[in-house]
């Protein structure tokens, strides 16, 4: 997935975001491992796959954030999972006005 998401980015450009330090920040948390030695996913890869069940199961907001904060308590120390909806939907709507 992260492959895909490197070619979007790639593929966007930073003159579709609004500055280009969203377009840097999104290209950082493509790269950012969800949590130290984590090789699988990444910040972004992660919300994005978390938003996708969301969507697809009709999850309010309260119920993700409880979601959100659960797993942040679950994974290990210095994960970079956003604890509330509110951050992770700031993390996937930079430069797109979503």
């Amino acid at each position: 997935m992260d492959d895909r998401l490197e070619e979007i980015l790639r593929d966007v450009g930073p003159e579709s975001f609004k500055c280009a330090h969203m377009y840097e920040t999104m290209c950082n948390d493509l790269e950012k491992p969800l949590y130290p030695n984590c090789t699988k996913f990444t910040r972004l890869s992660a919300i994005l796959r978390l938003f996708n069940l969301k969507a697809r199961n009709g999850w309010s907001d309260k119920s993700f954030t409880e979601l959100l904060e659960l797993l942040k308590e679950m994974l290990p120390e210095g994960n970079t999972l956003p604890n509330r909806n509110y951050e992770a939907k700031k993390v996937v709507s930079y430069g797109f006005g979503v």
